[in-house]
């Protein structure tokens, strides 16, 4: 992939997450009072959706996406790269710890939902943030390749 491939794959990618991401931020603005049986399958549809959409886009960068050149051109980077991978392996627990809870909750689990909600909330900041990383390190490592740079 040229540099220009990588960056609009990575843009494609990302709005996809978004798109995953707002359906989710969505079902959590306003869980309805006394209809959460309705709701909450919502909820596990939603996350499931943002969650399979993850694990597909991060094992997508792992295999042999973008990440390896910006390695390649930049090898100076290969920290951020490893800390980045090593964040894929903690998102991945983090759905995974957030699938468990959110299958096991009832209707009537109040304290629990709000707890559901304020963990799933967390959790989408994280993603956010490391959309964010991701975003700069191929902007950096690609800059004098996409005619920006020096």
């Amino acid at each position: 992939m040229t540099p220009r491939d990588i960056a609009k794959w990575i843009h494609d990618e990302h709005a996809r997450v978004q798109e995953f991401t707002y359906d989710v931020r969505k079902q959590l603005a306003v869980p309805p009072v006394g209809q959460l049986s309705d709701w909450l399958p919502r909820l596990r549809t939603s996350f499931s959706k943002l969650a399979t959409h993850l694990r597909n886009h991060m094992a997508m960068e792992e295999e042999g996406g973008y990440m390896k050149g910006v390695e390649r051109i930049r090898p100076t980077l290969s920290r951020k790269v490893e800390a980045l991978h090593h964040e894929h392996s903690e998102l991945d627990r983090l759905m995974r710890e957030l699938d468990a809870s959110i299958a096991e909750l009832r209707p009537e689990d109040n304290l629990l939902i709000r707890h559901a909600i304020a963990r799933i909330g967390m959790f989408l900041a994280y993603v956010e943030q490391h959309k964010h990383e991701e975003e700069n390190l191929v902007m950096y490592a690609f800059n004098q390749d996409l005619g920006t740079g020096d």
